[in-house]
């Protein structure tokens, strides 16, 4: 009789607009992927979640679900609208955040989500729920947001902020960018400056020797990198200068984190 097969964990990554499940086996590989648009409806989004899960886990045992969701979810578990915490665990145990002392996890989405860790442990505040960094106010141009700043960092550096600056024409200026067109370039640069504004807010509290930009904005870095950086030049002393790096595991970040901390022992 053949022996069953290894226990696997699952992970989902609840975005504003997307979902990612990906099945995580014992030394972290991807066995199964899939993603599609989140759903409005909270009835369809469970009893479609609870599909997909059985989906993923093809007749393996299953030993965990961890979940990954945009926005605030307090000590208790319950989601109160942060799937940046989970990006930035995928990205420490099994992508450009392996051997981190300090790490930033930014995600360019929807919305804006922050999350840091030391020593691999991602920074909790004292409500047990994690920083909504992405709602820091910032300077310049007026940006009014639903949590209610009338200046804020989430309204200028998501991915939203970027398809409006870029009249929705993201990709097509991108390739133009990337063929040399100086008109297309200053338009990721603009958008550097802007994600900058608040980073550099981040990294004057944190002092991480690593950033990892992820989300669907992520792809741009080589674009908006220069802008970025020229935000967070001050003074010789208080210059930042940590390495700075899109996430290796790209729109997977999120779902691969809630996967491994649903294991019983870590990677």
């Amino acid at each position: 009789m053949s022996s069953p097969p290894p226990g696997v964990t699952v992970g989902v990554d609840l975005g504003g607009t997307g979902t990612r499940i990906v099945t995580l086996d014992r030394d972290g590989v991807v066995l199964h992927q899939v993603s599609h648009p989140t759903s409005a409806s909270s009835a369809g989004a469970v009893s479609g979640l609870v599909s997909s899960i059985a989906a993923a886990t093809a007749g393996r045992q299953l030993r965990g679900v961890g979940i990954g969701a945009s926005g605030p979810v307090d000590s208790f578990g319950i989601i109160r609208n942060n799937d940046a915490a989970a990006a930035a665990v995928g990205e420490y145990a099994c992508g450009a955040g392996r051997g981190s002392a300090g790490l930033l996890v930014v995600t360019l989405g929807t919305g804006v989500g922050v999350a840091a860790l030391a020593g691999g442990r991602p920074f909790r505040g004292a409500d047990g729920g994690h920083p909504e960094a992405g709602h820091i106010p910032v300077g310049g141009l007026p940006a009014p947001c639903y949590c209610g700043l009338p200046g804020c960092w989430e309204q200028l550096a998501s991915r939203t902020a970027l398809d409006r600056l870029t009249g929705r024409e993201t990709d097509v200026l991108a390739a133009k960018a990337r063929g040399g067109d100086l008109t297309a370039a200053q338009v990721f640069d603009t958008y550097g400056e802007r994600v900058g504004t608040g980073l550099v807010t981040l990294l004057a509290i944190f002092r991480t020797d690593r950033i990892i930009v992820a989300g669907s904005a992520a792809r741009f870095l080589d674009l908006f990198r220069h802008g970025l950086r020229r935000s967070l030049d001050r003074g010789p002393k208080y210059t930042p200068k940590p390495a700075m790096v899109a996430a290796e595991l790209g729109d997977l970040s999120g779902a691969i984190g809630a996967a491994v901390m649903a294991r019983e022992e870590p990677l």
